[in-house]
């Protein structure tokens, strides 16, 4: 019915391989049953009882979950997206993936919006804000009045694609533009940004000053940094007025390269200013220049910034520019990689080309170890070193002097290593038959489970934390546990013999899912803070280095509140009249409830937090089911 999204356990999936399945008798009445006109695609279902449903016309439904009436339908919101290619060069497949529904922990009705966001990088891109309650369209970038260009295609309202998104803390949408306008004389650059509030759907403030290629950085004081191609500026996020704006020197060409620390205090920039190419420093609180220093590079190097400087890397040098005065403390041989500050003394460890991790001096730029290994990526920082992954997926830990905290032999060994983390300062992992509990402050790591032996020769699939207990499951299994390596419970249901095949081609399809994320984040070649990447690198190192202060408090809660909550997991088994589900606590692993389907290959979808099941039992229908 979908394919499987990293908040929802879908416990058995062979209907991705389905196209419809005979409509089948039934021991147990459904709810709630509905029939739509074209074939049903996939579902989503969201934490505000509403059901998503895609179908084969590319429209999208609201369904109210607990009744089963079809609240809404549009068949306008994907159209575009029907020309979307993949790298293979096939056309992409209409899938759940390109709706987000908003989520904030502290106010339910965020839930009530979604986003419909997708681009191909060339001519087709589009950016909705939907009520997924209502229906309703609460903004597009025509609706916005953002203007009408035409480069390649059809006229489009334009908008940065990567500088427009939703912001969180501001509960509110950015979108924001920059062009040349073709029709004017002298072809003048022009720029607007306009800020959505989500609820009322309305323009809050517009600035026709700036814009911004990456999404806008919300700072301390709660105002927004952006970053546009010609103009910087801090915005005052209720008014859209700038508290500072600096413009590129020669207004023919661009900022082309740019990071801040991660504590947003100094900017840098790299911008072509007259023969040679220069590196701004900014004070982002005041947006006045701190230095400026020239740099003899071909093409715009990449920015690194850390909170004694920036590291400067292009194509024949490694360079460390001081925070205070711009000067140069010291330059290394060429390294490309993902770079991360260990903190303290400990140096500046460079991750290249999956080959090896090189630590330098930061104060001297010198070697201070490197070692090689086949495929690595730096997975974590941790308050006892740097943890990787080699490319057999296996996990280890090197101390930030260089050795080995765990021995090659030692390690978390790959493949189909399963984690789940509860806390910042802790994690559990599942390897090869053992669970292992590692304390991310020491890096000490403990077998807690030495055998882990399922049913039918499953092997585990989905390690998780419900907030009490960790869970290790896989299709008919299940497993709890506490941190201490305390069995809580242990079951098995029999499977239908024909599930095999599909449980192990939805398993692979997970792993690659996941594996295909992390790389792409990984293979930008750099982790500057103005990358996801860089601040999960920037947040770990400030964590472990002041753990024990407010600020260490209020990250380990906010982690703590990110965790998924369901509560439920959903079982293929014989329940004693037929094929049917049995609905298990993942707490306590007790049987809560059964339905039976007579239906030995269900393509369905659940709620794990309330403990419903959607099912499709023909091309055009679906059922809800309480237990």
């Amino acid at each position: 019915m979908k394919k499987l999204h990293k908040f929802t356990r879908i416990v058995f999936l062979l209907g991705l391989f389905a196209l419809g399945i005979p409509n089948l008798g039934f021991a147990q009445e459904p709810a709630w049953k509905l029939v739509l006109e074209k074939e049903i695609e996939w579902t989503l279902h969201t934490s505000n009882k509403i059901l998503l449903v895609g179908t084969s016309d590319w429209g999208l439904h609201g369904i109210d979950a607990n009744s089963g009436k079809l609240l809404w339908s549009n068949e306008d919101l994907y159209n575009s997206a029907k020309a979307l290619k993949g790298p293979d060069g096939k056309k992409v497949g209409y899938t759940s993936d390109l709706i987000r529904v908003l989520h904030d922990p502290t106010d339910e009705l965020v839930s009530d919006f979604a986003i419909v966001k997708y681009t191909d990088n060339i001519a087709v891109k589009n950016f909705v804000v939907i009520n997924i309650r209502t229906g309703e369209l609460v903004m597009n970038p025509k609706m916005a009045g953002m203007p009408v260009v035409k480069v390649i295609g059809p006229e489009i309202a334009t908008f940065h694609y990567d500088g427009s998104d939703y912001i969180p803390d501001l509960k509110g949408v950015v979108i924001t533009a920059s062009w040349e306008d073709l029709a004017t004389a002298g072809k003048p650059y022009m720029q607007v940004t306009k800020f959505v509030d989500l609820e009322s759907g309305k323009v809050s403030w517009e600035n026709n000053q700036v814009s911004s290629k990456f999404l806008p950085v919300l700072t301390d004081d709660k105002n927004l940094i952006f970053i546009g191609e010609k103009t910087a500026a801090k915005i005052d996020a209720k008014t859209g007025q700038p508290i500072w704006s600096i413009e590129v020197a020669d207004k023919k060409n661009n900022f082309e390269a740019f990071d801040a620390n991660i504590r947003l205090t100094e900017g840098y920039f790299y911008q072509k200013k007259g023969n040679q190419g220069v590196v701004t420093a900014v004070d982002l609180k005041t947006g006045k220049s701190l230095w400026e220093k020239p740099l003899a590079t071909k093409d715009a190097p990449v920015l690194t910034a850390e909170n004694f400087g920036v590291i400067v890397a292009d194509e024949k040098n490694f360079t460390l520019m001081e925070a205070e005065t711009g000067n140069t403390k010291w330059t290394a041989k060429k390294l490309s990689g993902v770079v991360v500050d260990l903190g303290k003394d400990w140096g500046i460890a460079v991750g290249e080309k999956d080959k090896y991790l090189t630590v330098l001096d930061k104060n001297t730029g010198e070697e201070k170890w490197s070692e090689k290994v086949k495929g690595i990526r730096i997975d974590q920082l941790t308050g006892a070193g740097l943890m990787f992954t080699n490319e057999d997926g296996s996990v280890g830990l090197f101390g930030f002097d260089g050795k080995p905290v765990w021995s090659e032999k030692d390690m978390i060994k790959g493949p189909g290593v399963l984690r789940a983390k509860p806390s910042l300062d802790q994690e559990v992992f599942y390897a090869d038959e053992k669970i292992y509990h590692v304390n991310l402050v020491t890096g000490e790591k403990k077998v807690i489970i030495d055998k882990v032996e399922f049913e039918e020769k499953e092997v585990p699939d989905n390690l998780e934390f419900t907030g009490s207990n960790f869970v290790l499951s896989s299709s008919q299994n299940m497993l709890g546990f506490d941190e201490n390596g305390t069995i809580l419970y242990q079951d098995h249901w029999a499977s239908p013999k024909t599930s095999l095949a599909g449980r192990i081609a939805m398993r692979t399809m997970q792993v690659a899912m996941v594996a295909m994320a992390s790389a792409a984040a990984y293979n930008q070649g750099y982790a500057g803070n103005n990358t996801s990447l860089g601040k999960q690198y920037g947040n770990q190192r400030e964590f472990f280095e002041d753990m024990s202060s407010a600020f260490g408090d209020v990250a380990n809660q906010r982690f703590k509140a990110s965790l998924n909550k369901g509560l439920y997991s959903f079982i293929l088994t014989d329940v004693g009249e037929g094929v049917g589900l049995v609905k298990v606590d993942k707490v306590n692993g007790k049987e809560e409830g059964k339905i039976v389907l007579n239906d030995k290959e269900p393509i369905y979808d659940s709620d794990p937090e309330n403990g419903m099941i959607f099912y499709k039992p023909t091309k055009k229908e679906v059922f809800g089911y309480v237990f």
